[in-house]
Order: C-alpha cells, then sequence, then structure tokens
C-alpha cells in the first residue's frame, strides 16, 4: 500500500461513496441544495440525473446524512422487479413484512406503515437506484406512491437516481403524468480542468496528507485529460498512480508515469458524452429517402386542360430534384 509511503492516513480514492469526501463543484452543490429542500419540505417526486461516476450515490447520501428529522429509508438497487415484487421489496426493505399477496393489498400495508411512521414523526424516504432501467408499469407504480399522503404532507418521499437515459424514458406517453409529478430535477455534470485539481487535492487533504505536491501540474492535466472529469476514473486513475510511484519509490506522480500506466491499460480512458440525437424532420427524412433512391425519368404530366394542382406539384418537385427546393415557398403557376 502506498498509504504508509506517502504518510497518508486512510485511502484517499476509495470508490465507497463516504460523504466526507464530497467535492462540491458548482453543479453538486446546486444538486444537493435543491434536492435537501425539495425533501424535506415533502415535496414528493425528485430526480437526480446524471452519467454513471458522476457522484449520484455520494450526494443522496449526503443528503440523508444532512437531514435532522429522524429518518426511514428504503433504497432499491433491484431494478429487475415488476410492480408487485417492487412493493414487496420496499416494504421489507422499510423493516416489515407485508401481509398482502396482490399489488392493491400490499399498496395498503404500506400505506398503513407511512401513516403509523409519520404519526410517530419519523420521515420515510425511498431511493431508487439506476431509475433508467425500470419498466414503464413499474415507473407507473412509483407515481401511485406518491398518492399516499395526508391531506396536508407527502408521505413518502422519493427519489429517482438514474442516468441520462432516464430522461428519455420519462417522455413515454404512459409516463406523462409521473413526469408531471417530479418536482425537483437536479443533473450532475463533468468537472472541468480546475475542478479536477481541486477535487484531487480535496480528497488527499481529508485523507490525511500534508502535501499538495504529490501530483505534479503537468500529472494532474494528464489526469484530466484521461478521466474527461468523471469522479470515479479520477479515483481510479489516481489510485493506480499512487501506487506504482510507490512501487518505484518516486517522490511525486510525474505526467510520464499517468500516461505509461495508460498505456500499459492498467487505468482506463473515459469515452466522450453521447451527444443526443438530432430528430428528423418529415421533409429532411423525405428528401434523405428520394436522394437514395434510383433517378427518377422525369415525364411531365400531360395538360389536358384541367386544373390538376397534385400533378403540377409533383412535377415541380420530381423535375428540381430536390436541390434547393424550398417547399415553404413553392408556388404553382
Amino acid at each position: 500500500m502506498y498509504l504508509k509511503y506517502f504518510k497518508i492516513k486512510e485511502e484517499p480514492f476509495s470508490t465507497t461513496p463516504n460523504p466526507k469526501f464530497l467535492f462540491k463543484s458548482r453543479t453538486h452543490q446546486e444538486a444537493l441544495d435543491r434536492i435537501v429542500t425539495s425533501v424535506s419540505q415533502r415535496r414528493g417526486i425528485n430526480a437526480i440525473i446524471g452519467e454513471p461516476g458522476l457522484g449520484k450515490s455520494m450526494l443522496i447520501r449526503t443528503m440523508l446524512s444532512g437531514l435532522k428529522e429522524n429518518v426511514r429509508f428504503a433504497w432499491v438497487f433491484n431494478t429487475t422487479l415488476n410492480a408487485r415484487e417492487l412493493l414487496k421489496y420496499i416494504c421489507r426493505d422499510f423493516g416489515f413484512r407485508p401481509k398482502g399477496r396482490d399489488t392493491s393489498d400490499l399498496l395498503m400495508d404500506l400505506y398503513a406503515f407511512l401513516m403509523k411512521e409519520f404519526e410517530q414523526g419519523i420521515f420515510t424516504l425511498l431511493i431508487i437506484d439506476e431509475a433508467q432501467n425500470l419498466k414503464v408499469e413499474v415507473l407507473e407504480e412509483i407515481r401511485q406512491l406518491s398518492n399516499l399522503e395526508t391531506t396536508s404532507n407527502k408521505l413518502l418521499q422519493v427519489v429517482l437516481s438514474g442516468q441520462p437515459q432516464l430522461d428519455t424514458h420519462l417522455e413515454h406517453p404512459a409516463l406523462q403524468q409521473l413526469k408531471q409529478r417530479i418536482n425537483l430535477k437536479a443533473t450532475l455534470s463533468r468537472l472541468n480542468l480546475h475542478e479536477t485539481k481541486e477535487y484531487i487535492h480535496r480528497r488527499l487533504q481529508v485523507a490525511g496528507s500534508k502535501r499538495d505536491d504529490l501530483f505534479s501540474d503537468a500529472a494532474l492535466d494528464a489526469v484530466y485529460e484521461i478521466s474527461d472529469g468523471i469522479p470515479r476514473l479520477i479515483n481510479q486513475v489516481c489510485d493506480n498512480c499512487l501506487m506504482e510511484a510507490a512501487k518505484r519509490k518516486c517522490n511525486q506522480v510525474e505526467s510520464v508515469l499517468v500516461r505509461e500506466l495508460l498505456e500499459r491499460g492498467d487505468i482506463m480512458a473515459a469515452s466522450k458524452p453521447a451527444k443526443p440525437k438530432k430528430e428528423t424532420r418529415p421533409v429532411q427524412e423525405f428528401d434523405r429517402l428520394i436522394r437514395k433512391s434510383p433517378p427518377l425519368a422525369y415525364v411531365p404530366t400531360p395538360n389536358n386542360g384541367h386544373s390538376n394542382i397534385g400533378s403540377k406539384i409533383l412535377d415541380t418537385v420530381l423535375s428540381s430534384g430536390f436541390d434547393g427546393l424550398d417547399l415553404g415557398t413553392l408556388a404553382i403557376n
């Protein structure tokens, strides 16, 4: 281990989401403030959206540690469940065995439990991890949970934690009611270069390191270039670099070592963010299909003395070959 060699008290780049290591970038701080406010005010369903490795679980654990009230929470990690299995899982994670077997009875058991907790001043929270993998009918069941309420308060606070695909799923026509019930949506983003350097320095400091030069400036640049500002990858790169530096008895991690580990395949480079697909307008799609089709022989429509606007439009379109044709200003003489 490199801890003794570099005189560090604990692992600075562990992948375990320990709230004390949370680095509050601009988007992370904003997301944390908003989610804490929404949940503490019992506003119902909330969502945290972010790519893998950006710190969604860390943010949730920090939120839980910051809630002042007595909190009981259920955390769902298994997203392959159907609606009935989900309700049973939630009940058991809250610490009781439901008596009901079908969905409606399970829902009543959960409602009775939540009412009892509410009367005792206990704050109940449901966290759904990897929510983008849930089926439509399961997401709809989660919406039904937001109906469990008193005349003034939601009995259950829900946090959906998911990757950007969750946003796409919420556009499904069957999920419009759920989308409208989401009181808050916080979106996390990758760290920039300055934030990446601060992130590394903070984690080393929290772990007990007295040095702020364990990584050279060039090495920090290389870490950012490889990780592209994804905290999980930053941790992996830095952890491997420190192990290798201690093994070689180096006093500092240099950029040469960072890039050598990448070339050896000991560390993994980040993939670039997926770009959202552009919607293809009907006219553009029609144009694309026509261009891919075999050439058409243009034969003018015979003029038999009768007005035929449809034929004239078709003649104009075919003769133009779509080159420079503006269908919005198409005029037929």
